[in-house]
């Protein structure tokens, strides 16, 4: 059993991101002038309490007329509209604002729109089991904070253009407004507070937050680096300055300029975590998480780059969250925790393993977002593992050079992952259609296994013969094979892989004790089923779950609540251990709730954890230290028809409530231990039969 101890909570949301810098902003905007950028300019008056926003849009062009129809979403009223200084008569219906195209002449510069628009989608009061990571809010303002999301059109707007923005918003004293761009000022006088924002970056939508914030500023060259946080937050503010500071240094690094005015850490109501252009916006409960700062802050801070500045054609696939995960989740670990990364590779097979079935897996290209967790092990873990692989396969100076070429090309515009193909295939000096074929345009991966491995003396040496098959679609590859001597000593040898069956030989001159296939994980395969340990993601598609409610812990049921809807098993049979027969529970997934009294309903512990019928009862888990109050594991998977096996003990029913809405976010972990509600320990089972996988005993040796 491999085991991390990290004192944080595994809860996180990845989706997109934030910021820009001026140094390759003339370029960009004034090739995006010649597209026909309109020039939005914003007054606008916040009204919490009403749930409304009050708003005087002036809209001009120098390089197209703006002609109708404008988008205004919402509970809208239009009060006027004028064109070119001119009040015209007007149509509004339906979110669509239409006027005579001829009212200013024929050749309209300007377009000055009078509205008001009512916000108020529902804000869920409890948003456990819910995977839509907006939770249904795209649009409402609130006395307790204010989103507004890029494509709901919050002031009146043209699809299809990009446009740039000055934002000034008037709040209620003390709440302060977040956009796009450049801070510009932001001052309170006669029971108002105002906010003016500049935002030169020629973009498709436009998103703004409000709060209650406590603000800092701070600079790294010409970026604005900004916290809003609330009063109970604002002590995070130095920390989040400090990580906005390492990373966007890195990745300017690696990248090229960072394509934003401004970098913001934005605190939401909502536990949400997105990425938008220059800012990314967290939720209360989320900006708190410590390892934030070096896992989704990247991330988000990456998307800037890619999703941002380079948009992406989702016409032909998303590719920008399997690189912003490539980039940040990942790179960040190899480069400083190899053993980190290395789990990381094996944790994205495991997800895919767990999550993608023949029935739901699609193509990578047809990857756009995710809504629920395989669209997430497809998209962002498979997408990780397709640039990994790029990467290993032109290596690391073409895959930079490619990096900084798809930041220079694409700014300002959209890629397609034939953009991105071209691209690579352009720096690298090599043709890389077959690459980007078997990894886009086809579902699955690779399903590889030694076949008749043989071992013969030579000599004073030893040869190991055989072939590693794969089945049909035959991928195109290269598989490191590493052989293990009885001393340790290691021999590598790299196969290239393109037909069903392809033999290899090994010569050594100490005997054999290990042959390993692809042991570091560097391919993306489908793992066979015994080198899936059982972990919480298994749980999440339930076969006729069965919770089995142990003797004397009747209050753990309504304690776990958030548990069971955290996992979608609000449907289970409920059944208490007096009430309880063994055989109901053959096939069917199983959690226990306590340890049970009676011997023959206690299941069979893995290695380094043992369980104390005490009442309640005591646990020990190996190369742990700590106290802790809550236990959750899987023990056994989906094997030879038998169902799962889980297993929930807590010192009381307080520990497992504090617990329990936080178990199904641990998805890749098979063991979790808790105190007060805080993680303290989340360990994964050890599989160690694979396909790819050959031990060799002494007696076994000629």
């Amino acid at each position: 059993m491999t085991t991390f101890v990290e004192y944080s909570s595994c809860w996180r949301r990845i989706f997109f991101s934030l910021t820009a810098v001026l140094a390759t902003l003339v370029q960009t905007v004034t090739s995006a002038a010649a597209a026909g950028v309109i020039d939005y300019d914003l007054d606008l008056r916040l009204l919490p309490d009403q749930h409304r926003i009050d708003g005087r849009a002036l809209l001009t062009s120098v390089q197209e007329p703006i002609t109708p129809p404008l988008r205004l979403g919402g509970d809208a009223a239009v009060t006027s509209v004028e064109v070119d200084g001119h009040r015209v008569a007007f149509s509004f219906a339906g979110g669509r604002l239409t006027w005579q195209e001829d009212a200013g002449g024929g050749w309209s510069r300007s377009v000055t729109v009078t509205y008001q628009a009512a916000f108020n989608d529902p804000v869920p009061l409890d948003t456990v089991g819910i995977e839509d990571p907006s939770f249904g809010v795209r649009a409402t303002i609130l006395p307790q904070g204010t989103f507004l999301a890029e494509g709901v059109a919050w002031f009146p707007q043209r699809d299809g253009q990009r446009g740039r923005h000055r934002v000034r918003v008037s709040a209620p004293a003390g709440v302060l407004t977040v956009t796009a761009g450049r801070l510009v000022s932001q001052a309170t006088a006669a029971g108002s507070t105002v906010c003016e924002w500049h935002n030169s970056f020629p973009l498709g939508g436009l998103a703004l937050a409000a709060g209650r914030y406590q603000m800092t500023s701070e600079r790294l060259d010409d970026i604005q680096l900004l916290t809003f946080l609330s009063p109970e937050n604002a002590n995070l503010a130095a920390s989040y300055q400090a990580a906005m500071r390492r990373h966007l240094a890195f990745y300017r690094d690696l990248l090229g300029p960072y394509p934003f005015a401004k970098f913001a850490v934005v605190e939401n109501f909502l536990p949400t975590g997105y990425g938008l252009p220059s800012w990314t916006l967290l939720g209360s409960s989320v900006v708190r998480l410590p390892f934030l700062l070096d896992t989704s802050l990247p991330h988000e801070i990456v998307h800037s780059w890619w999703g941002n500045a380079v948009e992406i054609d989702y016409a032909g696939g998303n590719w920008g969250e399997g690189l912003a995960t490539y980039l940040a989740d990942y790179l960040l670990k190899e480069r400083s925790q190899p053993q980190e990364a290395l789990e990381y590779r094996r944790k994205i097979l495991r997800d895919y393993a767990a999550l993608v079935t023949v029935q739901n897996d699609f193509p990578l290209r047809a990857f756009g977002g995710r809504q629920a967790k395989y669209q997430q092990a497809i998209g962002y873990g498979k997408g990780a593992m397709v640039f990994h692989m790029l990467r290993r396969q032109i290596g690391e100076e073409a895959f930079r050079s490619g990096l900084r070429r798809m930041a220079a090309e694409g700014n300002g515009r959209s890629l397609s992952w034939t953009a991105l193909e071209e691209i690579f295939s352009r720096v690298s000096g090599q043709e890389l259609r077959w690459f980007f074929h078997q990894w886009l345009e086809q579902s699955g991966g690779p399903d590889l296994a030694f076949d008749k491995v043989t071992v013969s003396r030579r000599g004073k040496g030893w040869t190991v013969s055989g072939a590693v098959v794969q089945t049909e679609p035959a991928y195109r590859l290269e598989l490191v094979l590493r052989l293990t001597s009885a001393t340790g000593k290691v021999l590598e040898q790299t196969l290239p892989l393109n037909d069903r069956r392809t033999p290899f030989t090994i010569a050594s001159a100490e005997p054999p004790a290990l042959l390993a296939g692809d042991p570091d994980s560097h391919l993306f395969r489908r793992l066979a089923a015994t080198e899936l340990p059982a972990t919480i993601n298994d749980l999440l598609a339930p076969q006729r779950p069965l919770v089995l409610v142990a003797a004397g812990q009747d209050g753990l049921l309504p304690a776990v609540r958030d548990l069971l809807k955290g996992l979608h098993w609000e449907d289970a049979e409920i059944v208490n251990e007096a009430d309880f027969h063994p055989p109901a529970a053959t096939g069917r997934d199983l959690l226990l709730l306590g340890w049970p009294g009676r011997t023959e309903l206690r299941p069979q512990l893995p290695a380094g954890l043992t369980i104390a019928a005490s009442h309640p009862p005591s646990w020990q888990v190996a190369d742990a230290t700590g106290a802790t109050d809550t236990l959750f594991t899987v023990l056994s998977g989906r094997q030879d028809g038998a169902g799962l096996r889980a297993l929930l003990l807590a010192d009381s029913a307080e520990a497992a409530r504090q617990a329990a809405a936080k178990i199904s976010h641990y998805g890749r972990y098979s063991l979790l231990l808790f105190a007060n509600g805080r993680n303290l320990v989340k360990s994964t089972w050890e599989a160690n039969v694979s396909p790819l996988r050959v031990v060799f005993s002494k007696d076994s040796l000629p």
